[in-house]
């Protein structure tokens, strides 16, 4: 925490203004600029300090550089921290200042929410949208560097005898001399990574480490290697000089398919990134996240689906269809049959698309992070459980398919029977659709961190 020098008031840093602003006497200081009296009163080393406070609901553990005690977590939204102690964390190399206040931030979120007509109003309450807060995240930047040569395999058709196709074969030479800067990844596995590549950093905006940026904001700590996402860092740099030699009129007329190199990584940092961060609870204690870039703006978001304004949508369009069919087609009862059953099928396959999504996002099967690096096998991801509101759906949904295809097998002579069908199909897919939407609400919702270190869940 660090204090005025003129008044001894708490210090905040402005992100509007780019200011160290006392809130007592307003004197402001440029956080780049070296306060003498503040240096004198502070040991200046490789660490800095701050407070840190445990969430009591979610046991997130985080930092603050002012004299907060009580205040929203930022992770799981609950209005309950309790002081721990005070901690030192090594300083990081770099750090991104916050560009964009708090107020530009919530106002993005409610541009972004009111544009999604099926959001939830409890996602809309004012109450919710306070609880923004900014965090420092921990991330890790890699630098590459490309110099040198490379031979590919390369081959051009010649000429065609009897039934052979005869081809000359080449090594390919090129010279390669490119730089790859500012590859950043988040190094908390509570930040998760579809977030975290959602909103990405610019780097050029990074200057070098000093804690009076962090005044008035909180921080995390990193609790994954520095090295996790250098394999992927590699991978984005091969594809993208690959994309690039194909594009060479010599690789592009001898075919190189595969041309194969290896980056070398030249340098590693690390860095403090601004984030604003939004925990959302749901009626069944479920997360909702929103996620805004405190250098950039870009924003992103799970939002779930209010089912009643989706059915509301739905129960419209079907009786704008229906007089549109009813004045300009005639359909006969095995056609409307025909046409239920292939809507029970299309439905299915959604689903089961939806369904696969939701287990990844579940079991974290793509977020590295969580996992400390660890893939799920293709062996294990068989093994994971199925949810509750499977096999409900497909069994409305296959019944469905089953009714149609056996009234249009049966072929019966009375008209009833294939409307009466029609509507069992139609109804059974309206119900498999309400279990969708639960499924794509538990697939926007994330558990809060920590939770396996505490035991339970929500």
């Amino acid at each position: 925490m660090i204090k005025c020098p003129h008044c001894g008031g708490e210090m905040e840093f402005d992100a509007e203004h780019q200011m160290v602003t006392c809130e007592y006497c307003g004197r402001t200081f440029n956080p780049n600029e070296t306060i003498e009296e503040v240096k004198a009163s502070k040991e200046v080393n490789d660490y800095y300090n701050g407070t840190a406070f445990q969430c009591s609901q979610c046991g997130a553990t985080l930092m603050t550089f002012d004299d907060t005690a009580i205040t929203f977590c930022s992770y799981c939204g609950s209005q309950a921290m309790i002081e721990t102690k005070l901690k030192d964390q090594l300083n990081p190399d770099t750090i991104i200042p916050f560009k964009v206040t708090r107020e530009e931030c919530i106002k993005k979120y409610n541009n972004l929410v009111s544009g999604f007509f099926f959001a939830p109003n409890y996602l809309k309450e004012q109450m919710n949208v306070e609880k923004f807060r900014g965090i420092y995240m921990p991330y890790v930047v890699y630098s590459f560097k490309n110099k040198g040569q490379i031979t590919n395999k390369g081959e051009k058709f010649n000429h065609h005898s009897g039934n052979y196709d005869y081809y000359d074969q080449y090594n390919i030479t090129a010279d390669i001399d490119s730089s790859y800067e500012g590859m950043s990844y988040d190094l908390s596995s509570k930040f998760y990574d579809k977030f975290s590549d959602a909103i990405p950093h610019d780097y050029n905006g990074a200057v070098p480490f000093n804690h009076n940026y962090l005044i008035g904001y909180y921080a995390d700590s990193k609790d994954v290697s520095e090295d996790l996402y250098i394999d992927d860092a590699v991978n984005v740099i091969k594809e993208d000089i690959k994309q690039k030699l194909r594009q060479n009129p010599t690789f592009a007329k001898y075919g190189c398919p595969e041309p194969s190199f290896m980056p070398q990584l030249q340098e590693k940092k690390t860095g403090l990134f601004p984030i604003y961060f939004l925990g959302i609870r749901d009626k069944n204690n479920n997360m909702n996240y929103a996620v805004v870039n405190g250098q950039t703006g870009a924003i992103a978001a799970d939002l779930p689906i209010s089912f009643k304004k989706y059915l509301l949508t739905v129960l419209v369009f079907a009786i704008l269809i229906y007089f549109l069919i009813n004045n300009f087609i005639i359909l006969n009862p095995i056609e409307i049959t025909v046409f239920s059953t292939i809507c029970a099928l299309i439905s299915l396959l959604i689903s089961n698309n939806q369904l696969t999504k939701l287990r990844e996002k579940l079991f974290n099967l793509k977020d590295k992070g969580k996992n400390k690096g660890k893939a799920a096998s293709a062996k294990n991801y068989k093994k994971l459980p199925e949810f509750k509101t499977t096999k409900g759906f497909r069994i409305k949904q296959v019944l469905g398919v089953i009714a149609g295809d056996l009234i249009l097998l049966l072929q019966p002579t009375d008209d009833m029977f294939y409307y009466g069908a029609s509507i069992l199909i139609l109804v059974l897919i309206v119900l498999s659709f309400y279990s969708l939407v639960k499924e794509h609400n538990m697939l926007s919702c994330s558990k809060p961190p920590q939770l396996e270190k505490r035991g339970g869940d929500l």
